[in-house]
C-alpha cells in the first residue's frame, strides 16, 4: 500500500539542516526506499528483530523514528493491526487508510512531540547519514526518552562496501568516490560500526545485540539484486560522485558501465547491520 509523499518538500527541509539531498526524483526516490527495504528484509528475514512479536500482537505503541516513504510502517501496520504505529520525519507521507498509523512532520533533529516513556517500540533505518558525530549522542537520548522502560530499540544501517582484493578498478574508484562524498558531507560510519558501544554510553541500554549479515554483489538471488540496487544508487548519485573521480558526467557513465560488468563477479559486499537493545528499568513507573 502505498501513501501521499512529496520527496520535493522532504529534500527542502532536509537541506535545511544538511546542504544536501541527493535524490530528488519522487519515483527514484521511492524505487531506492523500497530496494532498501526488501534488501533489509531478505537480509534479516523479515523486518522485525526485536523481540516484540507478542506485544504487538496484543497491542503496543509503535514509533519508526526517520521513516522516509513510511513502507516499513505501512507494512507493519498492517501485520499488527492491534498495535498503533507512529512515523516522524521531515516530511512524513500524508495520510494512508490504515487507522492504526499516525505520520507526522517535524524537525527530526529537535525534541520529538511525544511524551517521555511513551513507546513500546522504537525503529529507526539508515538515521546515522543524518547526524554528525557531535549530534548522534542526542539522536540516542531521544529515543530512550520516548521509550518505555523495558521497551526495545532496533536500529538498522549498511555498513561501508567492501571490496574484494580483486575488485575491478571501475568499482574501486566509484566506492572510493562514495567514501569521500560521506566524508564531505560529515557522514560517519564509526557511528554504526561502533554503535553498542555508543549506546553503552547512553548508561540506559541493556541486552544489547548485534547482527551483520555479508551479501556478495552478483550471482543470483540476492546477489542479483544487491548488485542492481548498487548500480541503480550510483547512478542516482552520478551528479555528485562525477566531481569526486575528476570526470565528466559521459565518462561517469561508461565507468559504470566497467563496474556493473565487474559487480557481477561478485567482487564486492554489502553488509547490513541490525542492532537491538531494551531500555533499562530506572525505576520509572511504567503506563
Amino acid at each position: 500500500m502505498s501513501s501521499p509523499y512529496n520527496i520535493k518538500e522532504y529534500a527542502k527541509n532536509a537541506n535545511k539542516k544538511f546542504n544536501y539531498f541527493p535524490i530528488k526524483d519522487q519515483n527514484e526516490f521511492e524505487n531506492m526506499s523500497f530496494y532498501m527495504h526488501q534488501t533489509y528484509e531478505y537480509s534479516f528475514n523479515g523486518s522485525i528483530g526485536a523481540p516484540v512479536y507478542e506485544t504487538l500482537q496484543a497491542g503496543a505503541k509503535v514509533l519508526e523514528f526517520g521513516c522516509e516513504n513510511g513502507v516499513w510502517t505501512i507494512e507493519a501496520a498492517s501485520e499488527y493491526p492491534n498495535s498503533k504505529f507512529y512515523a516522524v520525519d521531515f516530511t512524513a507521507p500524508n495520510s494512508t487508510d490504515d487507522d492504526n498509523i499516525t505520520f507526522i512532520s517535524c524537525d527530526i533533529h529537535q525534541k520529538l512531540p511525544f511524551p517521555d516513556n511513551e513507546f513500546d517500540y522504537v525503529f529507526s533505518r539508515n538515521q546515522s547519514n543524518f547526524f554528525k558525530k557531535d549530534k548522534f549522542q542526542g539522536y540516542l537520548f531521544e529515543i530512550f526518552r520516548v521509550l518505555k522502560p523495558e521497551g526495545w530499540l532496533e536500529i538498522v544501517h549498511t555498513l561501508l562496501t567492501e571490496c574484494d582484493s580483486d575488485c575491478g578498478p571501475a568499482f574501486a574508484r566509484m566506492n572510493d568516490a562514495y567514501v569521500s562524498w560521506c566524508k564531505e558531507n560529515g557522514i560517519d560510519f564509526d557511528l554504526v560500526i561502533h554503535l553498542e558501544d555508543y549506546l553503552k554510553m547512553t548508561g540506559k541500554a541493556e541486552f544489547i545485540s548485534s547482527q551483520i549479515v555479508k551479501i556478495p554483489t552478483g550471482g543470483d538471488g540476492i546477489g542479483e539484486f544487491s548488485c542492481n540496487v548498487s548500480l541503480y544508487y550510483l547512478k542516482l548519485m552520478k551528479e555528485f560522485f562525477a566531481p569526486h573521480l575528476g570526470i565528466s558526467i559521459e565518462e561517469y557513465d561508461r565507468k559504470l558501465c566497467e563496474a556493473e560488468n565487474e559487480l557481477k563477479k561478485k567482487c564486492a559486499s554489502a553488509s547490513p547491520k541490525r542492532v537491538i537493545a531494551r531500555k533499562k528499568d530506572l525505576g520509572i513507573k511504567k503506563v
